[in-house]
């Protein structure tokens, strides 16, 4: 059923989205921003100095937005090559963009931005509060509060009238360990973006959102797979039962859980049979040193 509405509110978005025709001065000014957008961006991932990365980081807030005040910015599709992921959703209500900086201890800082598709500018920014809220599976929040990620997929779903948007991505998290991360955004009556809502059933458990947090030694997919009409994601485990908890030993066991829509929640499936990867038959066991800004699902 949701690869119904996913494809059906594709098409709906694909419709709306058509190359805008700007001002000539504007066009070079998007151009010129773009690609200061890059330079800042190499200096946001390979600066040495901590400080640089963030002041780079904060440019490119400052840049993007002065592209996003251009008339009808919406219809602006910006270059693949920026340091950022940009999604739109399916039913082109929105897009969202999506970066990070890296401390030096390694950790990972979040930045982003809501843009609705309207008339007049509509911007939320997204301020990565992760480190501060406390038992997030249960927690709503709003843009302010954001619980921070590289998001890389958004699938819809539907409740009665009200449409929440599942937005996968990723959080680095710390050096011992990586987060993968399903959440949900909604709108409220005031058109408010809010992240986090009680449609995630795992067993009698229900929650806001789910976290996958495994050894920053290997690396964990998770992604909506259309053709199984699922959220599917490795299995991870410690290979000592007395490490249950610590989660700097989960690796990936090459088993598969995920979650399917049904009875307007996301339910959970304890092990599905499924096998994605080419090589192997251990999901991902090698490392991956960064999360990669064009493919941080996989």
């Amino acid at each position: 059923m949701i690869k119904h509405i996913f494809l059906l509110l594709s098409f709906v978005g694909i419709s709306f989205l058509s190359k805008a025709q700007f001002a000539p001065k504007d066009s070079i000014f998007i151009q010129q921003m773009e690609d200061s957008i890059k330079v800042y961006g190499d200096s946001m991932v390979n600066a040495q100095n901590e400080e640089n990365r963030f002041i780079a980081s904060y440019r490119i807030v400052k840049t993007l937005v002065g592209i996003l005040r251009i008339k009808d910015s919406y219809q602006h599709q910006f270059d693949s090559l920026l340091p950022m992921q940009i999604l739109y959703a399916p039913d082109n209500k929105f897009r969202i963009f999506t970066w990070f900086v890296i401390n030096d201890n390694q950790q990972y800082r979040y930045f982003g931005a809501i843009q609705l598709n309207t008339d007049t500018l509509n911007l939320f920014p997204l301020v990565d509060y992760s480190d501060f809220t406390d038992k997030p599976e249960i927690q709503t929040v709003d843009n302010n509060n954001w619980y921070g990620a590289l998001y890389y997929q958004i699938v819809p779903v539907k409740q009665k009238k009200k449409i929440y948007y599942t937005l996968l991505g990723s959080n680095g998290f710390t050096m011992a360990s990586n987060k993968k991360i399903i959440d949900i955004l909604w709108f409220s009556e005031d058109n408010k973006p809010r992240f986090g809502a009680p449609i995630i059933q795992i067993g009698d458990k229900t929650q806001h959102r789910f976290i996958l947090e495994f050894s920053n030694d290997t690396w964990a997919a998770m992604r909506f797979v259309p053709e199984e009409d699922k959220i599917i994601y490795d299995h991870v485990l410690p290979d000592d039962p007395d490490l249950i908890g610590f989660f700097s030993q989960y690796l990936p066991d090459g088993t598969y859980e995920g979650f399917q829509w049904k009875k307007n929640k996301w339910q959970h499936i304890d092990m599905i049979d499924y096998q994605k990867r080419e090589n192997g038959d251990v999901p991902n066991v090698q490392k991956k040193e960064k999360i990669d800004y064009r493919n941080p699902g996989n």
